[in-house]
């Protein structure tokens, strides 16, 4: 029988496994490392590489390498999360037709689906050299905030690559299925799994029992993840250099992602070893005397300190979800680790002071969700009709009612397959059509969410509003389909359309300008959201003042150092002037702009200490 693969498409690293003989195995590629780094480079000579030959020469090569491509999939050109990564990353990203995105390698456009099918075609090959046998069955990961446009994104990505999807699993899910949880050996269990990769944070409660995957609550944060927690490693020991010999490293690619190597591996020893030793021969020239070296000794509570508030972050995104769902931490039964950064001494500790209780082990952190993914594609392959764990609608669905409100049917969460129907009116009397607008999101305002589609009801007889009743029955399918069926309950005549849910319209198309009371709501969420972004501008800006005096210290009258104060107090004003004229747009920005200063700021005055 042929085998079903299980696969982890990462930020950074992707991971692929299958059972054998019942017991689940990661697989190795080429050089038998288990981890694949997500990484596709176009060379000088027009080649495709991917993996680790890519992620070598990204150095020299870094604005025809293409990274963390999983974050890109399914999204727009207008959404925010690509701005935000188009400003991390040195490839350029740009629109192409539908607004649809393109990665630009060598002047070449790449849609993105393509590239990551190449990803997907890499680990299907190793498979395939390690079983000696083709492989064309998978089952694939998603996280939890990833949208329906996302996940058939991510089918087609793997369609593309030569790969029948036959589910895809949520992250936390498949992470407590590679622990055991969740099968008919174990009771039910109420479940915290707690999963901080290369750039993305999760955090999922889950009640477990055989066959039963119920998800509380969750949250994330996609940008917060190990390469956060590298970021300020590199800064403290950029600003020491800069101290020290007045150079600033950034300005040189070379030397940086030299400097940012050793301190991955750094960060990686020290969940080990109490101190490491960062050793950079001939880091740079400054072209009038010897090559200057960087040494440096770090002790594991110097990165503690330095990292100290990224562990709160998480820690308070967990008890927000928590508070949600009303479970206090200390009534979990078990707690679930995923990434590489859950090794982490501080992490762990973290952990277990909210949950009194040390987190699982026996599964590698980065290997645990295509584990997960492997047993659920053994237990399909041996039974077709397994209902092991089921697909989850990433967002509430519902339809658009008076007022620009939501009304939900199918909740975020919700185990797929499912249907759910409600019986509505008219909205006065002697009307003869309902318009039925099918959105998704989590705000129950209409502005707030997405349009998936739109359909007239029309032809059942005039009659008053309570003498109306219509019921709207939602069926959503595993495979990314969303059945909406009327039917007039007098003359029980239906009518059904079904939408792909991966060809959402953007969320600025709502108009809530069809009820008298949608422009007033729209204001009323964008004022609340000028608030919570006029209230965090405020607080940052208070620390950074704070933090400035001992930054100008340690700088110590370095050019470089200087003008990163500069830099600090003309983001101060600049936000300061975006307040005060209540520019909602400028005010976001000020804010991202804050926060990296902010984190700048605590690099610059660690190296005091």
């Amino acid at each position: 029988m042929e085998r079903v693969i299980g696969i982890d498409l990462g930020t950074t690293n992707s991971c692929v496994a299958i059972v054998e003989g019942g017991v689940p195995l990661v697989l190795p590629g080429p050089s038998g490392q288990r981890a694949f780094p997500a990484v596709l480079a176009i060379d000088d000579q027009g080649q495709r590489i991917i993996g680790q030959t890519a992620r070598r020469q990204c150095v020299l090569n870094a604005e025809h390498t293409a990274t963390a491509l999983k974050r890109l999939l399914g999204l727009r050109f207008g959404h925010p999360q690509v701005r935000q990564l188009s400003e991390m990353v040195a490839y350029r990203i740009t629109s192409g037709p539908s607004d649809e995105l393109r990665v630009v390698l060598r002047n070449e456009q790449y849609a993105v689906t393509e590239l990551v099918a190449a990803l997907l075609l890499d680990l299907k090959k190793a498979a395939e050299a390690y079983l000696g046998q083709p492989v064309s069955r998978t089952v694939l990961t998603a996280p939890l905030a990833f949208s329906d446009a996302q996940r058939i994104a991510l089918r087609d990505a793997a369609r593309l690559a030569g790969l029948e999807v036959l589910r895809i699993i949520a992250d936390p899910i498949a992470a407590a299925l590679a622990h055991g949880i969740g099968t008919s050996e174990h009771r039910a269990q109420r479940v915290a799994v707690y999963d901080l990769g290369g750039g993305t944070f999760d955090f999922a409660l889950l009640e477990m029992s055989s066959g039963v995957h119920e998800i509380r609550a969750s949250t994330s944060d996609a940008f917060l993840g190990g390469q956060d927690f590298d970021r300020r490693l590199l800064d403290y020991l950029v600003f020491g250099f800069a101290k020290d010999h007045k150079i600033d490293l950034r300005q040189d690619r070379t030397a940086l992602q030299r400097l940012r190597d050793a301190v991955e591996k750094a960060k990686c020893d020290l969940s080990v070893d109490e101190e490491v030793t960062i050793e950079v021969p001939f880091i740079i020239s400054t072209g009038t005397s010897e090559p200057l070296h960087l040494h440096r000794v770090i002790h594991r509570t110097k990165f503690e300190e330095l990292t100290e508030d990224l562990v709160e972050r998480t820690i308070q995104l967990c008890k927000g979800a928590l508070s949600e769902a009303g479970v206090e931490p200390r009534s979990v039964d078990a707690v679930v680790v995923v990434g590489g950064m859950a090794r982490v001494p501080r992490i762990q500790r973290a952990l277990t002071e909210l949950f009194g209780r040390v987190p699982m082990g026996g599964v590698t952190p980065e290997e645990a969700l295509a584990i997960g993914a492997a047993l659920q594609g053994a237990a399909l392959s041996q039974t077709p009709s397994a209902s092991t764990t089921f697909e989850l609608s990433p967002h509430h669905l519902g339809l658009l009612v008076g007022g620009g409100k939501v009304f939900r049917l199918i909740s975020a969460g919700t185990q797929l397959p499912h249907e759910a129907a409600h019986i509505f009116t008219t909205a006065r009397d002697h009307q003869t059509a309902l318009r039925l607008v099918v959105v998704e999101g989590d705000s129950e305002q209409a502005s707030d969410c997405k349009i998936l589609g739109e359909f007239v009801y029309s032809g059942f007889l005039a009659a008053s509003r309570e003498n109306t009743e219509v019921e709207v029955r939602f069926s959503a399918a595993q495979n990314g389909d969303l059945t909406v069926t009327a039917t007039d309950l007098r003359e029980q005549r239906r009518e059904q359309h079904t939408f792909r849910l991966s060809a959402s319209l953007l969320s600025s198309e709502t108009d809530g300008s069809k009820s008298p009371m949608g422009s007033y709501e729209l204001e009323t969420q964008r004022s609340d959201e000028l608030s919570r972004n006029q209230n965090r501008a405020e607080q940052l800006i208070s620390d950074i003042l704070g933090m400035l005096p001992r930054a100008e210290q340690a700088v110590a009258g370095s050019e470089l150092g200087l003008d990163a104060m500069r830099r600090a107090r003309s983001a101060i004003e600049r936000a300061r002037i975006a307040i005060i004229r209540g520019e909602s747009v400028a005010i976001i920005d000020a804010r991202q702009v804050l926060e990296r200063t902010a984190a700048m700021l605590r690099g610059v005055t660690a190296s005091l200490r």
